[in-house]
């Protein structure tokens, strides 16, 4: 069991910080119900499709492929409710910045290399935008956590 009895307490600005990203990574959890993506149906029409139903209902009357398609609303859901419980229960360690900085990263390319510049709709353009302030509040957070070490 850890024992955190001779780590300082917390600053105030690292932990405004750590609310935040925890706020802004529950929005990003509200925001894989947004239209994500471009899908082709079977009559050649297209449609929008969230990540939401990527992950629940795979490849059903889309032509992009199945497996594919699991995965990247696996990865979309999942990884920002993970990195959304670390933000607000790691209080000491410097876990949530790295999970912080991994999942910005690989969402923001899958959305780019996984789904396809032809493909993005608008719940992936605010979801970027959103995951590039992320990325930058984390470093925030990072500095903040450091100093308040000190």
């Amino acid at each position: 069991m850890a024992s955190y009895q001779k780590t300082k307490a917390e600053d105030k600005s690292a932990k405004k910080l750590r609310l935040t990203l925890a706020v802004l990574y529950f929005i990003q959890v509200i925001m894989t119900t947004f239209p994500f993506m471009w899908g082709e149906t079977n009559d050649g029409s297209f449609e929008q499709i969230t990540a939401f139903e990527m992950l629940v209902h795979p490849g059903i009357a889309y032509t992009v492929d199945a497996i594919k398609l699991a995965a990247l609303g696996g990865i979309f859901v999942v990884f920002p409710m993970v990195v959304f419980f670390f933000c607000v229960l790691d209080k000491y360690s410097n876990k949530k910045h790295v999970a912080s900085f991994l999942c910005c990263i690989l969402c923001v390319s899958m959305i780019v290399f996984g789904i396809g510049p032809g493909y993005i709709a608008i719940g992936s353009v605010v979801t970027i935008i959103l995951y590039l302030l992320i990325m930058f509040l984390t470093s925030m957070s990072v500095q903040a956590r450091n100093r308040a070490n000190y």
